[in-house]
């Protein structure tokens, strides 16, 4: 709705863009414990693996304690690997997520693009490189 008003308004989507790589995320006041940490996460495809990265000195000390605690990583085997489900299942839900909402819609048959899928492509173009970062 949103992104439809504003185009309706004529607000360019790459000034838009613009705008928002020159905002720091970290320094907006309405973000819960939860989205900051979120801020401080990758997910990275490395060769055949995939990584989660977590940087939030929350998640980092408890890690460290853990693995001191375990002497050494712990692996989703044995009677930890029950644990790993709830990962591994909002893994996945997040990936398709994201998916979807970056996956390109099929084209229009008619000629003449509507108006709902310029501006789904406008934002997709716009959320594309942002989720690189």
């Amino acid at each position: 709705m949103a992104a439809r008003v504003l185009r309706e308004l004529g607000v360019d989507p790459d000034a838009v863009a613009a705008k928002i790589d020159e905002l720091d995320p970290e320094a907006t006041a309405d973000a819960n414990p939860e989205e900051a940490a979120a801020r401080k996460m990758d997910l990275r495809l490395v060769d055949d693996e995939v990584h989660l990265i977590l940087r939030d000195p929350a998640t980092v000390a408890l890690a460290k304690k853990v693995t001191e605690l375990s002497d050494g990583p712990i692996q989703g085997v044995g009677p930890v690997a029950g644990m790993f489900v709830p990962l591994w299942q909002s893994t996945n839900q997040l990936l398709s997520q994201v998916r979807d909402m970056l996956e390109p819609e099929p084209e229009p048959e008619e000629e003449d693009e509507s108006t709902a899928h310029k501006l789904t492509k406008a934002v997709r173009t716009a959320l594309v490189p942002r989720l690189r970062r």
